[in-house]
């Protein structure tokens, strides 16, 4: 835990925090909290006040779920190109070039339905996790 300084900058009128009491500009009113990280802290309603668990909680999982979006997209990238040629040739209607694509690329088309189901899985994982410690304990690692 550390002690911040919480206050609103007089002149652009939006959240500050400092790490030490002369940080924090003459005249200005500022209220003193102890919280695990700066970002903890939200003006609410021209109240300062500590992010709920709840509400960090709910930040997290969007953190977690962007990062498995990424690193999903990563995953599936290499193969892409498979399915712009399978949708090129059925948009020029060459729908037995398209079958033959799709024979040609069969395994790289399973892994990808086994990436986008290991995605799918991660994310009800994402949204079920009840605690930060649990969210945190989550590995975005596809293997």
């Amino acid at each position: 835990m550390m002690k911040v300084y919480t206050f609103i900058h007089p002149d652009l009128k939006t959240l500050c925090c400092a790490l030490l009491p002369e940080a924090v500009p003459p005249n200005v009113e500022y209220v003193e909290l102890e919280v695990e990280s700066p970002n903890d802290i939200i003006l609410d309603n021209g109240q300062i006040r500590v992010k709920t668990e709840a509400e960090k909680l709910a930040e997290e999982k969007q953190k977690k779920l962007a990062e498995l979006k990424r690193y999903t997209a990563s995953l599936l990238e290499p193969t892409d190109y498979i399915i712009i040629k399978i949708a090129e040739a059925e948009a020029r209607k060459e729908l037995l070039e398209a079958e033959k694509l799709k024979h040609k690329y069969a395994t790289q088309l399973q892994q990808r339905q086994a990436i986008r189901q290991w995605n799918e899985e991660m994310k009800q994982i994402i949204q079920n996790a009840k605690t930060l410690e649990e969210l945190r304990r989550i590995e975005i690692r596809y293997v």
